[in-house]
């Protein structure tokens, strides 16, 4: 365990994200930000997608949508993620959220109306949005090795951003003593370059290389945790139950820049 103290903000607010965004925060941590009653409406219709899901750069876990993860790692995904953003937001928000509302929709509009410049769907190189948010199931056994997610991205163009915050809502969480946990290091990674010599064959680092991590967050159902995705991060191997959870990045530019959001 890290000796120093995790510093989280329990609040979404300007200053939470400025602080974030300048490391003077680790963790904004919402705790029931997505009411009970959203996953039960919801969770039959995400279950059944999740089922028909897959993820290509690891069997630990589907997802619904094509991540750009997996559209940095091939022609064929990238190609599939400029086509089929948009559509698969409209199938997350108009079909699986019927009724109920998405979590990710309602974040876009409070950052909207906290972040000064705004926040919008960020563009492809084609010049349509990006998808929004992807949602990923774990189950026993599954796990998300360590790892960072880069700041920029051919796929999305022009934009150079300074941070790319990662976004989690947690829709459900496993039991008490069943894994699942969020796992931090206490270790920032601006040199991608050198993350990528490092990286295995698959994504992400080798467990076995690093050290325990710093802090291990466990969510609650409903919780929204915010971090600087270019903090090394995991998932701890679940054993009991299962992890649903709706994810984004929020990229950030300069000071006059709106926030540009996708998956």
């Amino acid at each position: 365990m890290s000796e120093r103290q995790l510093r989280a903000a329990a609040d979404l607010s300007y200053d939470a994200l400025t602080g974030l965004i300048k490391g003077d925060l680790d963790l904004i941590w919402c705790r029931g930000y997505s009411p009970p009653g959203v996953y039960e409406a919801a969770g039959p219709r995400i279950e059944t997608a999740c089922d028909a899901s897959t993820y290509t750069l690891t069997p630990d876990f589907q997802c619904v949508g094509v991540s750009i993860g997996e559209a940095n790692e091939s022609l064929e995904k990238a190609e599939q993620y400029v086509a089929e953003g948009a559509a698969t937001t409209r199938f997350i928000r108009e079909s699986l959220f019927a009724g109920v509302g998405s979590p990710v929709d309602r974040l876009l509009s409070q950052l909207d109306a906290l972040w000064p410049t705004g926040a919008e769907v960020a563009l492809t190189r084609a010049g349509g949005p990006a998808l929004l948010n992807v949602i990923r199931r774990w189950r026993s056994g599954g796990q998300a090795n360590p790892h960072i997610d880069q700041r920029n991205s051919d796929i999305l163009g022009g934009y150079a951003f300074t941070r790319r915050l990662g976004v989690n809502v947690y829709l459900e969480v496993p039991p008490e003593n069943g894994g699942g946990e969020l796992e931090l290091w206490d270790t920032v990674v601006d040199d991608e370059l050198e993350y990528l010599e490092q990286r295995r064959h698959d994504y992400g680092l080798d467990r076995e290389r690093l050290a325990a991590p710093d802090w291990t967050v466990r969510p609650g159902n409903g919780d929204l945790l915010i971090f600087d995705a270019s903090r090394v991060h995991g998932v701890r191997r679940l054993t009991k139950g299962q992890r649903v959870a709706m994810a984004c990045f929020l990229g950030v530019r300069g000071a006059d820049d709106s926030l540009a959001l996708f998956a």
